[in-house]
């Protein structure tokens, strides 16, 4: 008489299984989509930064600020400095003028000859201007270059909501904005 092994596992084991497993992808699932936010949130910090330096070593060389030459005629008429990407909303609402917009890519990557010192300008001082972590445009409020008084000049990303929270007159990042204060 021959016995048959029958190997293979029963109905309880794979529920028990199935239980662990689903158990663990609740624990673990919200831990890799936090982590997920976070590093988009690091980038955008990053992104700011790195905007600031570029527009700060501009300065240097050049010995003006980015903000008041509207590339196509050389005058001063860019009340709003932007990256490529979709328009944050709320720009109105906290005081952005955003009748002339200046992209960054043509201030900061590209050399023009009829408005700036070509000998003096030693860039391109970003490789790339993309837009932040949640597609908007990083903006900074041009006009306050050179207004008076303390006018604070961040560059700003709109953070996760899309929405701009920090007012133009801010002294620091309001709401779920990202920013680096550049003056």
């Amino acid at each position: 008489m021959k016995l048959k092994c029958q190997a293979g596992f029963t109905l309880i084991e794979v529920i028990v299984i199935a239980a662990i497993l689903a158990i663990l992808a609740g624990v673990l699932v919200p831990m890799v989509f936090s982590q997920i936010d976070q590093a988009k949130v690091s980038r955008a910090e990053a992104d700011c930064k790195s905007i600031s330096s570029a527009i700060l070593a501009f300065r240097k060389d050049v010995g003006t600020w980015p903000d008041l030459r509207d590339i196509t005629s050389c005058t001063s008429s860019a009340t709003l400095l932007r990256g490529q990407g979709n328009e944050p909303q709320g720009l109105a609402a906290e005081g952005f003028n955003t009748t002339s917009t200046l992209y960054l890519k043509d201030v900061l990557m590209e050399d023009n000859e009829e408005c700036y010192n070509v000998a003096l300008f030693k860039g391109p001082y970003l490789p790339v201007v993309n837009a932040d972590p949640w597609g908007n445009a990083y903006v900074l409020a041009a006009v306050n270059f050179n207004a008076t008084g303390t006018s604070p000049v961040f560059a700003l990303s709109a953070g996760p909501n899309g929405i701009i929270e920090t007012s133009v007159y801010s002294v620091s990042t309001l709401g779920d904005d990202i920013g680096n204060r550049i003056k």
